[in-house]
């Protein structure tokens, strides 16, 4: 999904975070190698109150077309790395489950080129396929847990019946 969306609108590159009980978790990104290299070394997990975590919290797109000319807080991590890297324009997604904060999808540009509606629209297409995507893959893995789970309890049972039938 991130490598879709990172194609069709014409961003240089993505990311994916996962909102945990820590924070906003680095999970994907794409981009040039040194790009992902830097920001993956550097903000693997972000504070709930970081600029991403402010961002999230209105649970609508947010669209920076200049981070330059953003007021953002010259001691985020997040701000500070993408305008270090030479990103000038963001897109920000948050992926909402029931109205829940789960996590974010993130676009950037490296020149100031605000993305049009239709990319912003498309963007949040991808965004609700990133949460059913995860949803579905949060409900496979309880189902294989459930279902490695009963067949201990089989093999405990089998076993305890053959222990008793021994004796």
């Amino acid at each position: 999904i991130l490598d879709s969306a990172t194609r069709l609108c014409r961003a240089e590159a993505g990311s994916l975070r996962l909102l945990e009980e820590s924070g906003f978790r680095l999970v994907a990104i794409r981009g040039d190698a040194f790009l992902v290299s830097q920001v993956w070394s550097s903000s693997q997990v972000l504070d709930k109150e970081s600029f991403l975590g402010r961002l999230a919290t209105s649970r609508l797109p947010a669209h920076i077309p200049d981070l330059t000319a953003h007021q953002g807080d010259p001691r985020d991590d997040v701000w500070i790395t993408a305008v270090n890297a030479g990103f000038r324009t963001a897109l920000v997604v948050p992926l909402l489950k029931d109205n829940e904060i789960v996590g974010t999808i993130t676009l950037s540009r490296k020149q100031v080129r605000p993305f049009t509606d239709k990319q912003i629209s498309l963007f949040g297409d991808f965004a609700a396929q990133a949460t059913i995507a995860l949803e579905s893959t949060r409900r496979e893995r309880q189902y294989r847990e459930a279902q490695m789970a009963l067949a201990h309890a089989n093999r405990v049972a089998t076993m305890g019946q053959l222990t008793a039938s021994i004796a």
